[in-house]
Parts: C-alpha cells; sequence; structure tokens
C-alpha cells in the first residue's frame, strides 16, 4: 500500500494543474474533420464564433491537418470572416505551402502533419458574433489528405 503525504500530494497536483491550464488570451479554437473520401470543394468548413467579450485587434489563424497522401505542395483556401453590430466582413485568399520543392513536409509531425498559417488581424467590438467560413480553390474537386480544417482566434 502507498501512502501520499498530503501537502506534497497537493504540491504535485498543483503543478500538474498549472502546465495544463488554459492559455488565457485565446478565445477561440476548433477544428472540423474532413470527410474520408477528400474535401469536397462544394463543402465549407463553418465556425460559429460566439460573443466577443472584450474589444481589441485579434490575432487569426488557420489551422490545417494532412497526411502523406495530400498530391500537392500548396492547398489555397479563401477565408470569410463575417461579424455583426458593426457588421465586418474580410475575405482573404490564403497560399498554404504544404511542402517544399524536394517534396519535404513543412508542417510539424510524423503522420499527420500539422499547419497553422497566420490571417490578417482584424479589430472586434464587444458584443459581436460572427462566423469563419472555409473552402479550397484548387481545380480537383474533392482533395485527398486534408485531415481537418480549423481556426484559432487570440489576442
Amino acid at each position: 500500500m502507498i501512502i501520499l503525504r498530503t501537502p506534497t500530494f497537493i504540491a504535485a497536483v498543483s503543478i500538474l494543474l498549472s502546465l495544463t491550464g488554459c492559455n488565457e488570451h485565446v478565445i477561440y479554437h476548433s477544428y472540423r474533420h474532413v470527410p474520408e473520401q477528400g474535401w469536397n470543394s462544394r463543402d465549407t468548413f463553418t465556425f460559429d464564433i460566439d460573443t466577443v467579450r472584450t474589444a481589441a485587434t485579434y490575432q487569426f489563424a488557420l489551422g490545417l491537418r494532412s497526411t502523406d497522401s495530400y498530391p500537392y505542395t500548396v492547398i489555397w483556401l479563401a477565408v470569410e470572416r463575417e461579424f455583426s453590430h458593426p457588421d465586418t466582413l474580410h475575405r482573404d485568399t490564403v497560399k498554404c505551402q504544404l511542402m517544399d520543392s524536394v517534396t519535404h513536409r513543412m508542417g510539424k509531425g510524423i503522420y499527420m502533419y500539422q499547419y497553422d498559417v497566420p490571417l490578417p488581424p482584424m479589430t472586434l467590438h464587444r458584443g459581436q458574433t460572427g462566423q469563419v467560413r472555409i473552402i479550397h480553390l484548387m481545380q480537383r474537386e474533392v482533395l485527398p489528405g486534408i485531415h481537418d480544417v480549423g481556426v484559432l482566434i487570440s489576442r
């Protein structure tokens, strides 16, 4: 039988919890899974953003997770960021470089590669709600190898 000393146990749990705490500057972080058969050009990934609590300039980033079955070195995306009260719409065309010219994956990972692509910052006002919509702009109708698409918003 193992006897834990209460002060030591509490200290260990406190340290563990402090290391796994949330980032207070992140106001939204979510991913959508791409269907196993691939990302269809008619599929729009939509992220609903709840009420903004603090007026500030926010940093936006697009997240992609891909596998070796993605056949291209880049992916072109259209990103719409729409917020209400006051109405604000930003449209961006984003080039995500996934491999260098020697087909070396530029993302982090071994089987699944993570890519984080910054978008232009955007000033949001207290009380605004919004949506971020993402579609791919590639000529191929169904893209294999893209596993997840995500959005990160932080101050």
